[in-house]
């Protein structure tokens, strides 16, 4: 079964190039402001240091520091509905922060580019999107799968039933499509991943959501149940289903990043080649480590790009609090590098904690600009004191 999708590839948006180039073009052309005025100047007895200062004054113009200052990848520099795939466009994974789209900016560029994506073709670094999820905004609630449609008010307490009960009836929580609510909480969803044109529409929706306020929602949300006077008692009293709600909302983020990456061979979406991917039962099953699952030591996998970018992913959020992955990620990580081979997935991860690697999520680190502008300065100062 092919699936169509729609999501969003990882690798370079036009945001990036804009705000890089600019970048670049307001220090490089600041140079050139002075460099073409150089050779006009009358030629004096310190010629070698003239030429010496000239030398130092291009090599700023044309080093590598503006070659750095180029279109750099950062996944923080994406926004949620510009494609994402597993690789950016060196082959390198990016992973990182996805940050959320405004609603109004969708609704504009939804009127503005419906002509231009309706046809099912989206040039965007040489990727062809085969699916829109503009389409997704349009698409009633009521044809997707939700959550809890089979939950039993099996709880101690009548004011945990009375916060499920309005929880799962409230839009804003619902509206954002929580796979993280859908993988181990849904009999519709379920039912869904046997077709992997509908799996992709679910995503499409999923996927099109603003993943910074839907993860504020889902934490908050979490946090009011472990409260004494929602389900705080039944949550203490080991029940089942409100303990792995809580993981279940948690897990949002870290299973939004991943359930929308795209396979940059096949243009579906990893999560769906793993649903249908028969041969390799244990690609379904990664999805399942956000939300407390652990990889089994037998399965077959499929060590693609897809694989690791998402192992990618969860090794992050393994470093967060209150997430499953500090529990499962390097059980698991060691699975996969038993079958995929040493280093395919990383496992230098302090777990369980929030402290983030520095520079994560870039590609390139920037040399030190003060270096080059205390040069610049000292040269250009130079040239103007009419030292030659």
């Amino acid at each position: 079964m092919d699936a169509v999708s729609s999501s969003v590839d990882c690798c370079g948006s036009p945001n990036v190039r804009h705000s890089r180039s600019m970048i670049s073009h307001s220090r490089s052309s600041s140079l050139r402001r002075w460099c073409p005025g150089l050779p006009r100047r009358p030629f004096r007895s310190h010629g070698s240091l003239y030429y010496s200062l000239l030398i130092l004054m291009l090599s700023l113009c044309f080093s590598p520091i503006s070659t750095l200052a180029q279109p750099t990848t950062f996944a923080s520099d994406l926004t949620a509905d510009d494609p994402r795939s597993a690789l950016g466009p060196g082959g390198e994974m990016i992973v990182d922060d996805l940050p959320e789209r405004s609603w109004s900016l969708e609704l504009r560029e939804s009127d503005s580019n419906s002509d231009a994506k309706s046809s099912g073709v989206d040039h965007n670094d040489g990727l062809l999107l085969h699916r829109s999820i503009l389409t997704a905004t349009n698409s009633s609630s009521s044809d997707l799968p939700t959550a809890f449609d089979t939950l039993s008010n099996n709880f101690a307490n009548a004011t945990c039933t009375a916060f499920f009960s309005k929880f799962r009836s409230n839009s804003t929580v619902t509206d954002c499509h929580a796979v993280s609510l859908l993988l181990g909480n849904s009999n519709s969803f379920f039912h869904t991943l046997t077709s992997a044109v509908a799996t992709s529409h679910v995503l499409d929706v999923a996927c099109s959501q603003p993943v910074a306020a839907c993860a504020s929602i889902m934490t908050s949300l979490a946090e009011e149940m472990l409260q004494d006077d929602n389900c705080g008692q039944d949550y203490d009293s080991n029940n089942s289903v409100v303990q792995s709600t809580y993981q279940d909302l948690m897990a949002y983020e870290p299973m939004y990043r991943a359930s929308c990456l795209t396979n940059p061979d096949t243009q579906d979406y990893c999560f769906v080649d793993a649903v249908t991917n028969t041969s390799a039962p244990e690609d379904y099953n990664v999805y399942f480590m956000p939300i407390g699952g652990t990889l089994g030591s037998s399965g077959k996998l499929t060590c693609n790009k897809c694989l690791q970018a998402t192992m990618a992913i969860f090794a992050h959020w393994a470093s967060i609090d209150d997430q499953s992955l500090d529990t499962t990620y390097l059980p698991s990580a060691n699975v996969v590098n038993n079958y995929c081979g040493a280093n395919f997935a990383t496992t230098n991860v302090t777990v369980g904690s929030d402290k983030v690697t520095a520079g994560a999520g870039l590609m390139v680190q920037l040399p030190s600009i003060p270096l080059a502008a205390s040069l610049f300065t000292v040269a250009l100062g130079a040239t103007i004191a009419g030292i030659f």
